[in-house]
């Protein structure tokens, strides 16, 4: 199995900024901050999924990036929007799983 280098590009972390800004004001820093690292962490694994998840078929996946793949978050509430390019995955959103195939 490939191993990928992980870049998260600015508008993902614009997004990750934003569902912290959200989780702050109706919960605590303390969950933000560990709901946080969780999403960093599945992040970072796709460092070895990549490879076996499919390209996506919905076009409001693949408006990020014509070879687009999607990975939902632990919750199934977000999706992670990355593509691949040579040995590195690139993070290009994370949306909210119920605007997929919208």
């Amino acid at each position: 199995m490939k191993e990928y280098k992980v870049k998260i590009h600015d508008t993902a972390f614009a997004d990750i900024d934003d569902i912290a800004d959200f989780i702050v004001k109706v919960s605590t820093p303390e969950h933000t901050l560990e709901f946080t690292k969780r999403l960093g962490a599945e992040i970072m694994s796709l460092s070895y999924l990549a490879d076996v998840i499919p390209e996506s078929h919905w076009l409001s996946v693949r408006r990020y990036h014509p070879h687009a793949k999607q990975m939902r978050t632990h919750n199934k509430k977000l999706t992670i929007i990355f593509h691949i390019e040579n040995d590195t995955v690139i993070v290009d959103r994370i949306v909210a799983s119920s605007t997929i195939g919208s």
